[in-house]
């Protein structure tokens, strides 16, 4: 009796303490500006652009040990002139895109079909882009994504998610067996730089088999660890034979790009290697580089041996906190505001809660410590489809760094700025690496569920006010209603969120990549950068070709490419003022007037310069 009285007293306490801390306190935005003139339309895009999955046979059998069948292809988004040369190697100029941490293809979807229509528009240049998959992006089934895409039923599609991916109920005779686990991932152990470059390889000869003709039109490039796998492929030699050098990466390109990352060589600069992978490595795994360079290759070695014994995580994933669950909902969320972006979500209260899916959702949704424990939750909060994608990946909003976009800013309902979040968020999953206040700024969130703790869930609804709706020409700062608080700006909105949407889930692939390998880390962090790497398949062998070739950066006001890379490989990186890190893929291209687009025509003007 007396522990029942003691739970009953403590449970009083807790709830009386909720009720006294929750109210729904903050400033309210202004409301929305008019849109912005466009240039062309989405729909002038796809009547000109056409983007198709491609996938290949893997040509090395070297990088396709342990591998399974299904995995043994090589996927890339080709993005071309519907009325192009259906031969690449008739097309004025290609480029080659390598994705980021934790993405797939349809990182580049906006960017590539923006580039290909503006090429022809403004300068009849045809050129093609080829957006990479890495094999891991094998392992997801898209298959409720894809069934639910087509859907204009926003009810009608998130029942079919949720029946598919939770409740076991087949598409087209197809059941999912579940979001795979480390130890589900044996094959995943050799997923790492040998086979990303060789696969890198393995496409541009396929669409240009001559390699004279690669070097005059091929240009690769890449956004985040994108760049270090273009650094590496620049030097790398693909038969392992340095003496042969028509399969030397500089001697089968024209030039190279980086999209808020570096371009510097990772071979010969361990430092540099820890700091470019923006996410910490070293935090997640316990992993400690050596001093001494006689146990260079014994310590990469042995870490090589934990991972494919299982002793080490085989993906990006901490369970409990971070897995391929979490990584798959954003398809989800981006599918329900494609159907109806305005329209209440209810998505997040009927989805299944998992303990991973429940330590994310507070996280994200949490104003403070406090309120990562206690009521209000998400749930509570109303908002629409399109504001829930905003609520994770715009700059104002989101405690990930790493996926920061300029989107533009909630409207409807009451705001103010979270505290403490970002150490909680590094603590939690320390493979995200916040880096604590340091790096994620104090973004703004929701605060309003109800008029108190007794009428949760009656708050207003929150809606999004897009990139160009926070600010004009005449008023250039988004402020709340009376004018006080200033939440954002124009400079520093520069993404559209319908764009966005549709790259989170428009085809076959999609914008996040669910099983990223951990191989794939070691390698740079603790094989490439030391002498022993060709010892170990990284062929590294071509530095002085590397030096050579053309290169540009972009690299993100906000973002990480300046720091904590620092270092950069050429000595003027175009600098993106007010973008954050996803920015440079997604920078709007159709409003000229108001939002240049600074990459797009840079990119251009860099490959029209040094076509061969």
């Amino acid at each position: 009796m007396k522990k029942l009285l003691t739970a009953s007293l403590l449970a009083s306490g807790i709830f009386a303490a909720q009720a006294q801390a929750y109210s729904p306190e903050g400033f309210t935005p202004e409301a929305k500006k008019e849109r912005v003139a466009r240039d062309w339309t989405r729909e002038d895009v796809d009547n000109a652009v056409v983007s198709e999955l491609v996938r290949i046979p893997s040509t090395n059998p070297l990088v396709n040990v342990g591998v399974s069948e299904a995995c043994k292809t090589v996927q890339f988004v080709r993005t071309r002139l519907r009325n192009g040369p259906t031969n690449a190697a008739d097309a004025d100029a290609a480029l080659l895109m390598m994705p980021g941490v934790l993405e797939g293809a349809n990182g580049f979807h906006y960017l590539a079909r923006n580039m290909v229509y503006k090429a022809v528009l403004q300068r009849n240049k045809n050129i093609e882009v080829w957006a990479v998959d890495r094999r891991s992006n094998c392992l997801e089934d898209l298959t409720g994504f894809e069934a639910a895409e087509g859907m204009t039923d926003v009810v009608e599609a998130e029942k079919v998610l949720i029946d598919y991916y939770y409740k076991n109920s087949e598409i087209d005779g197809k059941e999912f067996d579940g979001f795979l686990t480390s130890s589900d991932l044996d094959e995943v152990s050799n997923y790492g730089l040998a086979m990303s470059t060789d696969d890198m390889f393995n496409i541009i000869e396929y669409m240009i088999p001559d390699q004279a003709t690669r070097k005059q039109k091929v240009f690769i490039g890449g956004h985040s660890l994108g760049g270090l796998h273009t650094s590496s492929f620049l030097a790398w030699d693909r038969d392992g034979n340095p003496d042969t050098l028509d399969d030397a990466g500089y001697n089968n390109t024209a030039g190279a790009f980086g999209l808020d990352t570096t371009l510097a060589p990772i071979y010969g600069d361990p430092e540099l290697a820890e700091q470019s992978t923006t996410f910490d490595l070293y935090a997640m795994l316990g992993i400690t580089q050596t001093d001494e360079p006689s146990e260079e290759k014994e310590n990469y070695d042995s870490y090589i041996k934990l991972l494919e014994n299982g002793y080490l995580p085989r993906t990006a994933a901490v369970e409990g906190a971070f897995n391929a669950e979490i990584l798959a909902l954003p398809e989800a969320m981006a599918v329900l505001a494609a159907i109806d972006p305005e329209a209440e979500s209810t998505a997040i209260q009927n989805l299944p809660r998992s303990l991973t899916m429940r330590t994310i959702l507070a996280l994200i949704h949490s104003r403070d410590v406090n309120d990562f424990f206690f009521k209000p939750s998400i749930d509570d909060f109303r908002y629409t489809n399109e504001a829930l994608v905003g609520l994770v990946f715009d700059d104002n909003s989101t405690v990930l760094p790493f996926i920061s976009t300029s989107l533009g800013f909630f409207n409807g309902g009451r705001m103010e700025q979270r505290n403490g979040i970002a150490d909680l968020v590094g603590s939690i999953i320390p493979v995200l690496g916040t880096g604590g206040g340091d790096v994620v700024p104090t973004p703004y969130i929701a605060t309003d569920a109800g008029r108190n703790i007794f009428r949760l869930g009656q708050g207003p609804l929150y809606g999004w006010s897009d990139f160009d709706e926070v600010a004009d020409a005449n008023d250039t700062q988004h402020t709340d209603e009376n004018g006080e608080i200033v939440f954002t700006s124009a400079r520093s909105e520069v993404s559209d969120m319908d764009d966005f949407v549709e790259a989170l889930h428009r085809g076959e692939t999609n914008l996040t990549e669910w099983y990223f390998p951990i191989r794939l880390m070691l390698d740079i962090s603790l094989a490439a950068p030391y002498d022993f790497a060709p010892d170990v398949g990284i062929n590294l062998m071509h530095p002085e070709g590397a030096a050579g070739i053309p290169k540009i950066e972009f690299v993100a006001e906000e973002g990480l490419g300046v720091n904590p890379l620092g270092e950069q490989a050429t000595e003027e990186p175009v600098l993106l003022e007010g973008m954050n890190h996803l920015d440079p893929m997604f920078a709007v291209a159709n409003a000229s007037a108001t939002h240049p687009n600074p990459i797009i025509d840079r990119l251009l003007d860099f490959v029209e310069e040094n076509l061969q």
